[in-house]
């Protein structure tokens, strides 16, 4: 989300300085104050192309800022048949869900419908290797798996602090010579 107000402020920016290069420029009068409105009205439609994509899911070979991450959290996935493959995930250091588009592939959804049962089944996480890849352009294979069993929580018995070992306040055992 912030990057995407990173982006509106830079293209508002863009837009303003063009607006102003327009509005001081010498042209009759109709012609600036006309620039003016159509600079208004282009960032007021910025501004609605980038509320209308949030709501959008985003195709996974586009992802910019985190194309290099070796594997997600798999939250839901869904699919109309023919169509696309849609994808909620949870990206590591990342706090909010994103939802991604993938090519219709009946081996894919059919992977992802296994491990979503078996992650529910054991009450594992599903993860995705190789996320962010055009499946047109290269010849890999999307990894999905559930991650390994977490570890049981402790019984009763409570953890005893580690003590330092002091060798000078050791006493000598039984038959050592004292130095």
């Amino acid at each position: 989300m912030e990057i995407l107000n990173i982006f509106y402020i830079l293209i508002t920016a863009l837009a303003a300085l063009l607006i102003s290069i327009t509005i001081w420029s010498r042209r009759p009068f109709r012609w600036r104050i006309s620039a003016f409105f159509v600079g208004l009205g282009l960032i007021a439609l910025l501004y609605i192309a980038i509320l209308e994509l949030l709501s959008r899911p985003k195709p996974a070979h586009m992802e910019l800022f985190y194309k290099d991450v070796p594997e997600v959290v798999l939250l839901h996935a869904s699919w109309e048949e023919d169509v696309a493959l849609y994808i909620l995930v949870q990206i590591p250091g990342v706090e909010e869900p994103r939802l991604y588009i993938l090519p219709w592939s009946r081996e894919e959804a059919e992977k992802f419908q296994q491990a979503i049962e078996e992650g529910e089944e054991k009450d594992e996480e599903v993860k995705i290797g190789n996320p962010f890849f055009n499946a047109d352009e290269e010849d890999r294979e999307r990894l999905i798996y559930t991650s390994p069993a977490k570890p049981m929580a402790q019984k009763g018995r409570e953890q005893l602090p580690v003590t330092n070992f002091d060798q000078e306040a050791e006493q000598p055992s039984y038959g050592e010579e004292e130095n």
